[in-house]
């Protein structure tokens, strides 16, 4: 059985998959991130007073994740991100490994802040049909000329793994994803995000949400770390970047 690198999970019940009703799918929200100290984030939990629950699934707290991303050949999507519009897309294949599961997701960044996610379920690869799907879904989120026909010139860009928890506050609208030992991979090349830290995904109706305002009264800052972003500035020289060189270079180790 694979163990969460979050030990504290273990105290907190459970929820099962069937459980993440659409009041808890959270396909438009805001998205808040940290870059945390593993121990770090093992206290917070421990400390919560909140009514925490973590999925489990055949006894399993912790799951295989890889994403497959797409993007132009000369990278409008990321170029985008790195240019700070507050309208952008992602493309992606996501695939739980332990069911071996994939579906394709558009995922969108609006003007005000919020994440608005568009789903297709039992998608494993980019065809001329799924072409149609991500023109639909970006012009219904995102009406505008400049993406365009833009599925027919996607590529693979890269590929990210890790390992992810994910909890709910039963008694509020959050749910959290703790993802640890992340590798990323592009250029034929890949780095791991160090160990010893923990990727935390806060997701909620409102912008800042009791968890994240507990986190920040603690002193941790929230990040745009983005591992897409991450996987092509790690493995590419390019300009603008969504991340200081200087910055990335702290968080990733060597060249796996």
């Amino acid at each position: 059985m694979k163990s969460p690198a979050l030990e504290s999970l273990a105290s907190f019940p459970a929820f099962a998959l069937s459980d993440l009703d659409e009041s808890w799918s959270l396909t438009r929200r805001f998205d808040t991130k940290f870059l945390i100290p593993i121990s770090a984030m093992d206290q917070f939990f421990r400390d919560s007073t909140t009514d925490f629950a973590v999925l489990e699934i055949e006894g399993q707290r912790s799951f295989s994740y890889r994403t497959t991303y797409f993007d132009s050949p000369d990278l409008l999507l990321y170029r985008d991100h790195a240019q700070k519009r507050k309208r952008r897309v992602k493309v992606r294949l996501r695939t739980y490994v332990e069911s071996n599961r994939t579906r394709l997701e558009v995922k969108a960044k609006r003007g005000n802040g919020q994440t608005h996610k568009v789903i297709f379920e039992d998608v494993a690869q980019i065809g001329a049909a799924e072409n149609q799907l991500i023109d639909n879904a970006i012009s219904e989120v995102y009406p505008t000329a400049r993406y365009n026909s833009i599925a027919d010139t996607l590529v693979e860009s890269a590929v990210t793994q890790f390992d992810r928890s994910t909890l709910i506050s039963r008694g509020g609208s959050e749910r959290i994803t703790c993802d640890s030992f992340v590798v990323l991979s592009s250029n034929g090349k890949s780095f791991q995000l160090l160990p010893e830290l923990v990727l935390v995904e806060v997701k909620s109706h409102e912008r800042v949400s009791e968890t994240v305002r507990q986190l920040r009264q603690l002193g941790f800052h929230s990040t745009s770390f983005s591992k897409y972003g991450a996987a092509i500035e790690a493995t590419h020289d390019l300009r603008p970047r969504i991340h200081s060189a200087t910055s990335l270079g702290r968080k990733l180790v060597a060249r796996l």
